[in-house]
C-alpha cells in the first residue's frame, strides 16, 4: 500500500510546490488536493492492497466474505439511529455548552447538502478505506489481540498513510513531525470505535464506514456543526464526544471484546458465505440486529 500510495500522493505535493508542472490542471479539478489525495490513496493503493492480501491468504471466498461485511446493513434500527445521529447531535450540544451560538439555516437545503456530502464521501472514499483498515488490518489483528490493542496497532500505519497530506501546504521539518504525531493520535482516537462498532453490528464494515464519514462531516468546517454553529467550541467538543461514544459502545459490547468473539464472528462469516445455516449462541443473540444499542 505504501509503495503504491506514497508515490501517487507525492504527485499533487510536487505540483503544488512547483517542482513539476500541472498546477492549473490540479486547481481545475472538482475536489480539493487533500480530498483528491485521499481518493487516490484509497482507490489505487489501499483497497487493492487489502483485496490482494485477502485473496492471497484466504482465496476468493475470503474476498467474498470481506465484501459481504462491507455491505452488511442488517444490524438493527437502534444501531442505525445511534450511528447516524449520536456524533453530530452530541457535538452540536457540546459546542453550545462551550459557547458557540446557533446560525440560521434553511432546514431543507441543510439536510440535502449534508446528506449529499455524506453519500459522496461514503461511496467514494470512506467505505473502501474502512474495508481495508477495519475489514482487513484491524480484523486480522483482532485475531491475536483484544479490540483496543488491535486498534492502537492499526493507528500507526493509519497515521503514516495520512502523513502526505501534511506536505500539501507550507511545511517545515518540525511541522511535518508534529503532523505525523497528530495523525497517529487521530488514529488512536477513532480506531477503537471502529473495532467496538463492528462488534456491536455483527461485524459490519459499513457501520463504521458511516461513523467515519459522520466524523468527517462533523469535523469539517462545512460539516454539520460548522454549518449550524458560530464558534470553535464544537471542534473541541468533538474529541469529548468521540471518547464518550467509545466508552458507551464499549459498555454495550463489553462481553465481546476478546479474541474468542472475533473467532466466532469469523466462523459466522464463513458459514454465511458458504450458505450453511448459522446457529447463534446466547452471546451472539446479544448482538442480534433487533437490539437497540442503548
Amino acid at each position: 500500500m505504501f509503495s503504491i500510495g506514497y508515490p501517487l500522493m507525492a504527485v499533487p505535493v510536487l505540483v503544488l510546490h512547483g517542482v513539476v508542472p500541472g498546477e492549473d490542471l490540479l486547481e481545475g479539478l472538482p475536489r480539493d488536493p487533500d480530498e483528491l489525495s485521499g481518493l487516490v490513496l484509497t482507490v489505487f493503493a489501499l483497497l487493492p492492497s487489502a483485496v490482494y492480501v485477502t485473496w492471497a491468504a484466504e482465496g476468493r471466498e475470503g474476498v467474498r466474505r470481506l465484501f459481504r461485511r462491507a455491505f452488511r446493513w442488517d444490524f438493527g434500527v437502534g444501531w442505525w439511529v445511534f450511528i447516524l445521529t449520536a456524533m453530530p447531535a452530541l457535538t452540536v450540544v457540546a459546542g453550545l455548552l462551550l459557547g458557540d451560538s446557533l446560525r440560521p439555516v434553511h432546514p431543507g437545503a441543510f439536510l440535502l447538502t449534508q446528506a449529499g456530502q455524506l453519500l459522496v464521501n461514503l461511496l467514494l472514499v470512506n467505505l473502501w478505506e474502512e474495508t481495508a483498515w477495519a475489514g482487513v488490518l484491524q480484523t486480522r489483528l483482532e485475531r491475536r489481540h483484544n479490540v483496543f490493542v488491535a486498534a492502537l496497532l492499526t493507528a500507526v500505519p493509519f497515521g503514516f498513510a495520512h502523513w502526505p497530506l501534511a506536505f500539501l501546504g507550507e511545511f517545515t521539518a518540525t511541522s511535518a513531525v508534529v503532523s505525523l504525531g497528530a495523525y497517529i493520535v487521530l488514529g488512536v482516537l477513532v480506531r477503537p470505535l471502529a473495532g467496538l462498532t463492528m462488534r456491536g453490528t455483527r461485524d459490519s464494515v459499513l457501520a463504521f464506514a458511516l461513523v467515519h464519514t459522520l466524523f468527517n462531516r462533523t469535523n469539517n468546517p462545512d460539516g454539520i456543526p460548522g454549518t449550524l454553529l458560530d464558534g470553535n467550541g464544537n471542534g473541541y467538543g468533538l474529541v469529548g464526544v468521540v471518547l464518550l461514544l467509545t466508552v458507551t459502545v464499549a459498555l454495550i459490547v463489553r462481553r465481546r471484546l476478546g479474541t474468542a468473539y472475533r473467532s466466532r464472528l469469523d466462523q459466522q462469516s464463513a458459514a454465511s458465505t458458504a450458505g450453511a445455516p448459522v446457529v447463534r449462541s446466547a452471546l451472539e443473540q446479544d448482538a442480534a440486529p433487533t437490539r437497540s444499542p442503548h
